[in-house]
C-alpha cells in the first residue's frame, strides 16, 4: 500500500479544526459552522446537499467521487458541542484546546484532510465517499433529530458507515439502547404544613421511594439476561427533588434518570413496561404519575465478521499497533440511528475521547494525524484499492 497514505499534511487539519471550533455552534443553532464546512468540502471536490429540517440546524450531505456501481462509504460527525462556556481555542503542548475540538469538529477535519490525502496519493476511487454532517445531536437539547429526519425523507444509499467519533482502540460492535425518564409524582391539593395535612394523605416522597424501589428490581431482573459483548440493560436515578421546607408536605416529587436498553428490543416495549408499573403503584398509593420518557438513540448490533469491520480493523491494526478487538458499549452515538435506518454495518472510529464534555477540552494533534491516516487506510482496504 503506498507509504502516501501517511503523508498527511497535519497543519491543515490544526488550521481546519480550528477554524470550526472558533465558530460558535452549541447545540441548537449550527448555521454559521454549516456555513463554513459546506465551503470546506466543496473546496476539497465535494458535491454539497444542505436540509434544513429545523431551523438554523442544517444538515450536510457531501459526496466525493462518481455513483459509478462501486461501494459508497458515509462518514458521519456533528457540528454542535454541548452548551458549556469554554476558554477560547488556542494550540499548546501537542493540542488544541477548545470547545468542540475533541467533540467533534476534529474529526471533521479529519476527513477533509483524508480527501487530500488520497487526491495527492493518486488514489482512483471505485465508489463514493459521503459525509453526513447534522447538527442535533447532543442531548438533552438535541437527540437526532435532524439525522432521523434525513433518513426518512432523503433516500441515501452506502455500503457503510463510520461514525467519526469514540471506538479509537476497540472496535464497537454493539450499543445498548438509550432513553431519559421524567417520573412525576402529584397528589390532590397544594403543599400544607406537616401538622395540618389529614391522616392518609398520600406522602410524595413515599411514592418516589416506591418508584426507586420497584426500579431495583427491575434492575436485579435484568440481570438474569446478560446481552453479549455488552452486560446487562439498567435503569439508573440520578436526580430525586421534592419539598421546599422541613415541615411542609409536598404535592409533588420528581424522578430524573435514564433507562438503558437490549439492542433487540424496542423503544416502544420498554416504555409500555414502564408505563405499566408505574400505573399500577399510581392505582396502589392514590396519585398520579406521570412518565416522560424521551428516546435518545435505539441501539444496533453487527456482524462481527463483516467485510466492514475486518477492513477497519486491519486499518486500525497498521497505524496504531494495536489489537482493536470486538466490544461492546453502554454509550450511544449517532451509529444506532444510521445503522437501523440504512441496514448496513455502522462503524465508529475518531479520535481519543478522554476530554469530551470536560471543562477543559482539547485533543491530541497526533490523535487527529493517525486518524486520518486509518480512515485513508480503510477506504483503501474497503473499496479493494490495490497499493
Amino acid at each position: 500500500m503506498s507509504a502516501q497514505l501517511d503523508q498527511v499534511n497535519i497543519d491543515r487539519v490544526i488550521r481546519d479544526t480550528l477554524e470550526l471550533v472558533r465558530i460558535p455552534s452549541k447545540t441548537g443553532n449550527s448555521k454559521d459552522v454549516a456555513d463554513r464546512l459546506e465551503q470546506m468540502l466543496k473546496e476539497v471536490g465535494c458535491l454539497v446537499e444542505r436540509y434544513e429540517f429545523y431551523p438554523n440546524n442544517p444538515t450536510l450531505v457531501a459526496v466525493y467521487g462518481e455513483d459509478n456501481g462501486g461501494k459508497t462509504i458515509l462518514f458521519n460527525g456533528h457540528m454542535d458541542v454541548i452548551p458549556l462556556d469554554h476558554a477560547e481555542p488556542e494550540v499548546r503542548d501537542g493540542r488544541i484546546y477548545g470547545r468542540g475540538t475533541n467533540d467533534m469538529k476534529g474529526s471533521l477535519a479529519c476527513f477533509l484532510e483524508t480527501i487530500r490525502v488520497l487526491q495527492e496519493s493518486g488514489t482512483v476511487l471505485p465508489g463514493r465517499l459521503m459525509l453526513v454532517s447534522n447538527s442535533l445531536h447532543e442531548s438533552p437539547g438535541g437527540r437526532g433529530e435532524d439525522l432521523i429526519a434525513l433518513t426518512e425523507r432523503v433516500p441515501l444509499r452506502a455500503d457503510a458507515v463510520v461514525v467519526m467519533e469514540g471506538a479509537t482502540t476497540e472496535c464497537t460492535v454493539a450499543q445498548l439502547g438509550s432513553a431519559t425518564f421524567e417520573i412525576t409524582i402529584e397528589r390532590d391539593g397544594e403543599p400544607s404544613h406537616q401538622l395540618h395535612t389529614a391522616p392518609g394523605t398520600p406522602h410524595p416522597i413515599s411514592v418516589a421511594a416506591e418508584v426507586v424501589g420497584l426500579l431495583d428490581r427491575w434492575n436485579v431482573e435484568l440481570e438474569n439476561d446478560y446481552i453479549e459483548d455488552i452486560g446487562y440493560a439498567s435503569y439508573f436515578v440520578g436526580s430525586i427533588h421534592s419539598g421546599q421546607f422541613y415541615n411542609q408536605m409536598p404535592n409533588k416529587a420528581e424522578i430524573v434518570g435514564v433507562r438503558r436498553y437490549n439492542p433487540v428490543q424496542k423503544y416502544e416495549d420498554v416504555e409500555s413496561i414502564m408505563r405499566g408499573g408505574l400505573d399500577e403503584l399510581a392505582a396502589r398509593y392514590g396519585v398520579r404519575i406521570k412518565l416522560d420518557l424521551k428516546k435518545v438513540r435505539d441501539g444496533y448490533r453487527l456482524d462481527k465478521d463483516s467485510e466492514a469491520v475486518a477492513a477497519l480493523r486491519r486499518a486500525v491494526v497498521a497505524v496504531r499497533n494495536v489489537e482493536f478487538p470486538s466490544v461492546g458499549k453502554k454509550l450511544v452515538t449517532d451509529a444506532g440511528i444510521l445503522a437501523n435506518a440504512l441496514g448496513v454495518p455502522a462503524l465508529c472510529h475518531g479520535p481519543d475521547q478522554l476530554t469530551a464534555h470536560g471543562d477543559v477540552e482539547y485533543v491530541e494533534i497526533r490523535e487527529l494525524e493517525l486518524t486520518v491516516q486509518v480512515y485513508a487506510r480503510f477506504v483503501r482496504e474497503f473499496m479493494g484499492i490495490l497499493a
